[in-house]
């Protein structure tokens, strides 16, 4: 920059005393080099480039690209469901699994165990199975009484699968296990195939490294390893969900235990009609997994005599988490009827004994429409 200065036109003046040896174009000159000096200060605050920005300030404004785990836990994240074929093991057996996770965690698929099958229906973080006596039995003893839940939809205990479908294998689940794992993480092979290996409290992911970031293989709890496969139509999957929960009524859970008290006959002596059972119960502290809410429990009682069974019945009311009932059912059976009225025509001592077991509801009939209707909020994406 430069700067001229010019005496006004007229006469000359002297110097001021004030200002002699002082010449005025240097005062001037020092004034315009401050001037400038400002200047070029200002201009690094304020910047040369296009709307007076530096390319330091336009850079700290500029956001950065998301890394690899945001954009691959996006995209698990919007997938509707995915598909796992696998083994696990449960009580020292292998179990081979196929399993259809929806988003939220909604699952339905089949266990097979020593060549025998189960299917499995996964709902508002529960797992229930419909399998044989194999899946109910094992070296640890997975029930006490297996005749009790084969055959029928159960709760499946803990130590049954290992693992929670819902927390493993669900598409929001690991997107955000992925969401939270390091850009700088581990990374291995898959077959041929790079990978990210996303390691979280429930298991292992693992993602390939190139976009569009596929799940490849999932391992967890209970030496569980899946291939994954991902499923784009959902539908069948949750028509089939529907139709698991709606058999769920009744559903038996073998993880509660009850406290009970004698049973007792009631208008049973000489009555061809039939036998009433009673039986009071309670809930020890703690059987209830801590809920307050009351538990569903069943009573099965069975009457014998001379050898062989003469019928059974079962009853079932809601006990409360503190509090004590009395269970009840009748045996109406034709072996009943049949025994009783022999035993009123022939003299003598006829004797006659039951047995009785209490055993806790899963999921009560009037629980199915609450479960179903998860379900529908589900498929309309709520």
């Amino acid at each position: 920059m430069s700067s001229h200065l010019s005496e006004p036109s007229g006469h000359p003046r002297s110097p001021s005393p004030r200002r002699s040896g002082i010449p005025r174009p240097v005062v001037a000159g020092l004034a315009v080099t401050l001037l400038v000096g400002t200047l070029i200060v200002l201009g690094v605050v304020a910047g040369d480039g296009p709307g007076g920005a530096t390319a330091d300030s336009r850079a700290s404004r500029t956001p950065s690209a998301p890394s690899w785990p945001t954009r691959a836990a996006d995209r698990l994240g919007s997938l509707p469901a995915l598909r796992y074929t696998g083994t696990f093991t449960s009580n020292g057996r292998p179990v081979r699994a196929v399993l259809s996770v929806t988003r939220s965690g909604s699952a339905v698929g089949t266990l097979t165990l020593n060549g025998e099958r189960a299917l499995l229906v996964t709902v508002d973080g529960d797992t229930y199975l419909r399998g044989g006596p194999a899946f109910w039995t094992g070296p640890g003893g997975a029930v006490a009484r297996p005749e009790d839940f084969a055959g029928r939809w159960s709760k499946a205990p803990v130590t049954l699968l290992g693992f929670d479908p819902r927390e493993l294998l669900s598409p929001s689940a690991i997107a955000q296990a992925v969401r939270d794992a390091p850009a700088a993480g581990s990374t291995g092979y898959v077959g041929d195939r790079l990978v990210h290996q996303v390691r979280a409290r429930q298991g292992v992911y693992s993602v390939t490294l190139a976009e569009p970031y596929e799940l490849l293989q999932v391992e967890g709890a209970s030496d569980a390893r899946f291939t994954v496969t991902e499923i784009t139509d959902v539908a069948p999957v949750l028509t089939e969900l529907r139709r698991r929960v709606t058999a769920l009524g009744g559903a038996r859970d073998p993880g509660i235990r009850f406290d009970h008290g004698e049973l007792t006959f009631v208008n049973c002596n000489e009555n061809v009609s039939g036998c009433t059972l009673r039986l009071p119960v309670s809930l020890p502290a703690g059987s209830a997994g801590g809920s307050a809410k009351p538990v569903r429990a069943v009573l099965v009682a069975t009457i014998s005599a001379e050898g062989r069974t003469l019928g059974s019945c079962t009853g079932a009311r809601p006990v409360a988490a503190t509090g004590r009932t009395v269970l009840s059912c009748t045996v109406t059976s034709q072996g009943w009827r049949e025994w009783m009225s022999r035993a009123r025509e022939t003299p003598g001592r006829h004797e006659y004994t039951a047995q009785a077991r209490v055993i806790g509801e899963a999921v009560p009939p009037e629980r199915v429409q609450e479960l179903l209707a998860l379900v529908e909020r589900e498929a309309s994406g709520g």
